[in-house]
């Protein structure tokens, strides 16, 4: 190791790159990568600025979670309002929030409360898109039986938790969405101001709140409804259905996710002791995008997705926001329906946060492509001594999160300074060869790769998580080539899209495994 390391990304005297060579080439096990490890812990991978998730906590009967984008105050004081009204329920919870592209500082806050006493709390970061949707992230990280999702800026009525954990109890199976009246600002007597929600649209929403008996007593039995604001609902985790994965920005879920559930043979139900007040008043604004053509979009992926007829919902925005600016937006979200890329879940796109100036040139292009809704920023794992490192990183993780999310199949693409114009052109072309077609993973033209569902756990197995040992990976990786991935996955004999049989499933999933790269006897 050379005194010029300085010059060379050096850790004092030393060449970190060749301490990076010797953990390509020496055995895990050995004491020499263990010592190597140490000298490029927090070098080998520039962690990210934003805090990272919470590790796993101890399993409780309900999951409490909440999606939260820059509100820190409301957050806390819901967690606090829990803690403070509700102590009895707190040996059988667990509470969860997925910070939404909240604010380092936010970010940081919210964090900080894993480490409070006495509070069994996971922080998970999830930055890849903003939604309302996001909060179906809720339902598959959580642990619990039971599920509760909640706004941030939501209380409750004394004793309200601790009647929900016994109702879930007495009806271990249920397959119910599980809402409580909304009450007002007021509070006091006759102060419910829904217990539903009607199928109305009004002000650019599906769905205004309805009540019979302002006065309703909370000891009343449940009852159905047929659906209800999104501020708190909960089910049994093994029977939410899911929101589509399509849906971005804010809106569009009410009567959806309603409809899945009766679809699924469960019901929307009222408990009227579940009792609830929201923050509706933001005074120094909302802190996310909240756009017309995002909520017509959703409605019309929804209604889509469950052959609803979006002529009523069409109607209402022409009225509300203008004729001309609502066809834009049908007409945009149609084009997308009908798009080549329609048959996968999500598209991915990895980038580098240190290089803004790409991200502005292919949201161009996507756009062309009317998929820039559709379109998730992946933020690259950023390993500037071997990028090949961060490459094949990044679409591990793409991966896991396909398989968290439950995303039937995907397409990720790379922004390595050679995606052209036509690109993405020729890619939609290739497209259409899948369908109709059995496979699992497919090299589209351009710089582009399609996962099915049925090859993620194979690849989750080949590739690890940890840096070093993906560096022993890629060490036979032809180098300044930006396209890491399609190499790593030629070594399991993948066919690239030229090749004759491309498109059938390349090679058997359960074949791909820690043997075919050589990893067995590294440990």
């Amino acid at each position: 190791m050379h005194e010029n390391g300085a010059q060379n990304g050096s850790l004092g005297s030393l060449d970190i790159g060749a301490i990076l060579r010797i953990v390509e080439e020496v055995p895990p096990s050995s004491r020499l990568f263990q010592r190597c490890r140490e000298l490029l812990k927090d070098k080998l991978e520039i962690g990210p600025s934003y805090p990272k998730a919470t590790g796993p906590r101890e399993r409780r009967f309900l999951t409490i979670g909440m999606s939260s984008a820059n509100d820190y105050d409301g957050f806390y004081f819901t967690i606090q309002a829990i803690r403070l009204y509700h102590p009895e329920i707190l040996n059988d919870v667990e509470l969860l929030v997925i910070d939404n592209g909240s604010e380092l500082s936010c970010s940081n806050a919210m964090k900080d409360l894993e480490n409070w006493e006495h509070l069994n709390f996971r922080y998970v970061p999830y930055r890849t898109h903003q939604s309302t949707a996001v909060r179906d992230l809720i339902f598959r990280e959580a642990t619990g039986e039971f599920v509760l999702s909640i706004d941030s800026h939501v209380m409750f009525e004394p004793g309200a938790l601790a009647r929900l954990i016994e109702y879930c109890r007495e009806h271990p199976q249920s397959n119910d969405l599980l809402h409580g009246p909304l009450l007002s600002d007021a509070l006091g007597e006759g102060s419910v101001m829904g217990v539903r929600f009607d199928p109305i649209w009004e002000g650019g929403m599906f769905g205004q709140w309805g009540k019979d008996d302002p006065g309703m007593s909370a000891d009343e039995p449940p009852f159905e409804i047929g659906m209800q604001g999104l501020g708190v609902f909960g089910c049994r985790r093994a029977a939410w259905p899911g929101f589509n994965p399509r849906l971005s920005g804010f809106g569009g879920e009410e009567g959806y996710i309603h409809e899945k559930i009766r679809r699924a043979g469960g019901r929307n139900l009222c408990l009227p002791f579940l009792r609830w007040m929201h923050r509706f008043h933001r005074p120094g604004g909302a802190r996310y995008p909240n756009r017309w053509a995002d909520r017509i979009r959703n409605y019309m992926l929804a209604y889509d997705e469950l052959a609803i007829d979006p002529a009523p919902m069409i109607g209402h925005f022409e009225a509300h926001i203008g004729k001309e600016e609502t066809q834009a937006a049908v007409r945009a979200a149609q084009a997308e329906i009908d798009g080549p890329f329609h048959i996968f879940d999500a598209v991915f796109c990895i980038i580098r946060d240190d290089k803004p100036e790409r991200w502005a040139a292919i949201e161009e292009r996507i756009r062309m492509l009317q998929i820039d809704r559709k379109v998730r920023r992946f933020s690259a794992a950023p390993t500037p001594l071997n990028p090949h490192i961060g490459n094949v990183l990044s679409h591990r993780r793409i991966v896991a999160e396909a398989k968290l999310q439950q995303l039937n199949s995907i397409v990720v693409f790379e922004d390595e300074g050679q995606l052209p114009a036509d690109a993405l052109a020729e890619i939609a072309l290739s497209l259409g060869e899948l369908e109709g077609r059995e496979w699992q993973l497919s090299f589209l033209d351009g710089p582009a790769i399609a996962y099915h569902h049925s090859v993620y756990d194979a690849i989750l197995i080949a590739i690890p998580e940890d840096p070093f040992l993906v560096a022993r990976l890629v060490r036979t990786l032809e180098r300044g080539s930006g396209e890491s991935m399609r190499q790593m996955l030629r070594l399991l004999g993948v066919q690239t899209a030229e090749e004759r049989d491309a498109f059938a499933p390349p090679h058997p999933a359960a074949a791909i495994s820690v043997e075919t790269y050589g990893l067995a006897e590294q440990g």
